[in-house]
């Protein structure tokens, strides 16, 4: 059963709206919000005081050491693992890896851009795949391959265990570590399961990549040493032309559960679900590797065999994963329409103010519009879109969950960041004409202007 809601602050300097009949193109009030230079500021009616200043040098440090880390980390992988094949042939094993990683990060950007995540932490989920990820797949591989060959398996079974149980939950279990570090750094980060399906991509996207350098360059000099080039283009062709999202689809079921349970706020679900979540990520991946085991493999033409696998298990799998994933973008902009048109029935939203954040094209022309007054105003246009956005989704988690001092906080200072970031657009936004005096000197006089330019930035554009 969900908790009732949480009242809504009204907006400084006036009462709620009151309610009026239905309209169509609005959602049922009539709306006048407050000027949103009012004096005052939020949490001072009901005696909490306004909210505490943040450090940001705090979190700089901490995000400059986590980078530093790993920084140093993808050396250490470059250096023991990819700089043994040669010069020539990372860099062409380099080059292969990014069509598929591109091919990733383009999805990412899709489902990402409707509710955007700190660019930061996305690059921190990046790196952490692409470096830390792969370090730790490697160590604990490698003791894995080690306690496989101690106990005198044969070289079939040996093979079998390190593909289909080894690396599966290895691989898995060293990704899906990533979420849980930026839980750690911050619950804001994922507060949906959309949210933990993007970290997961990049994460996966990032291990792949330089799994993809790996595998590529093993597959070039195979080559080299040949004479033909057949095995790289054939690997090239499975694993960054028909499998660029294997990874991804693997981790991104983690990132489902662990969004959901962050959602709800709920250290049970977080284990329940999270679990969940990768141990189904963990099959999905043994069912991957585990197809060149299973297989007839036909000896004239194998690829023929591993093609109609795919078409008949493999590829089911990623459509379905795709429709989740479309699912869960139409249900964010169904809870953001839902919650913004409750904090504009207390006056914080114009109708149409809802309508702008509620689609792309509207965003686009609003932050065209500000960009005509100079780089400030697109800026806190920007800003405003993505605290509206934040605000939605933190009060659809309480709705789910339940309202703390820290959750009616963080509503407090995402609030007083619109307030400031319209204070600033509507400060830069307003012509200002200047006359000349009888005196010869010149004083400034700010004529009137239509409210709607500013109340409802994405109508102008």
């Amino acid at each position: 059963m969900k908790n009732p809601a949480p009242p809504i602050p009204p907006a400084p300097g006036r009462a709620p709206a009151r309610p009026a009949p239905p309209r169509g193109d609005g959602y049922g009030y009539d709306v006048a919000r407050s000027d949103p230079r009012a004096p005052g500021r939020l949490g001072e009616a009901d005696g909490t005081g306004p909210v505490r200043p943040t450090r940001p040098w705090v979190r700089r440090l901490i995000w400059s050491i986590a980078f530093t880390a790993l920084a140093l980390i993808a050396v250490g992988v470059w250096f023991l693992a990819i700089r043994p094949m040669g010069l020539g042939t990372s860099l062409v094993a380099f080059t292969a890896a990014l069509v598929p990683v591109a091919i990733v990060l383009s999805a990412v950007w899709w489902l990402d851009r409707y509710t955007p995540q700190p660019r930061v932490t996305l690059v921190f989920a990046f790196a952490w795949g692409a470096a830390m990820s792969v370090a730790l797949a490697l160590l604990v591989g490698s003791i894995a391959e080690f306690a496989i060959s101690a106990i005198g398996a044969e070289e079939d079974s040996a093979q079998f265990l390190g593909a289909v149980v080894q690396a599966p939950v290895v691989e898995e279990s060293m990704k899906s570590a990533g979420l849980l570090v930026l839980l750690i750094f911050g619950r804001r980060f994922i507060s949906g399961p959309l949210d933990g399906v993007v970290y997961a991509i990049l994460i996966a996207g990032g291990f792949a990549f330089t799994e993809n350098i790996l595998y590529f360059g093993s597959a070039f000099l195979e080559s080299q040493a040949a004479g033909e080039v057949d095995a790289f283009w054939q690997t090239f062709l499975l694993r960054g032309i028909m499998s660029p999202f294997a990874h991804a689809s693997f981790t991104s079921l983690a990132g489902i559960g662990i969004g959901l349970a962050a959602e709800r706020r709920s250290l049970l679900l977080y284990a329940g679900l999270g679990l969940g979540g990768l141990s189904l990520g963990m099959c999905l991946h043994a069912l991957w590797n585990g197809a060149t085991f299973f297989l007839d493999v036909d000896p004239e033409n194998p690829l023929r065999s591993f093609l109609e696998y795919y078409a008949y298990v493999q590829l089911p799998i990623f459509l379905v994963l795709a429709g989740i994933l479309l699912w869960l973008r139409l249900r964010e902009r169904s809870i953001i329409r839902r919650q913004l048109s409750s904090y504009g029935r207390a006056g914080w939203f114009t109708p149409d103010e809802v309508r702008m954040l509620l689609s792309m094209r509207r965003r686009r022309r609003a932050e065209a519009w500000t960009a005509r007054s100079g780089a400030n105003a697109r800026r806190a246009m920007r800003d405003l879109i993505r605290a509206s956005v934040q605000l939605a989704m933190d009060r659809n988690s309480v709705m789910c969950s339940r309202s703390t001092e820290r959750t009616r906080r963080a509503e407090r200072e995402l609030l007083e960041r619109i307030t400031s970031d319209r204070r600033l657009i509507g400060a830069l936004t307003r012509p200002v004409a200047r006359r000349a005096s009888s005196g010869g000197a010149e004083r400034p006089v700010a004529p009137a202007h239509d409210p709607a330019a500013v109340e409802a930035v994405g109508a102008r554009a």
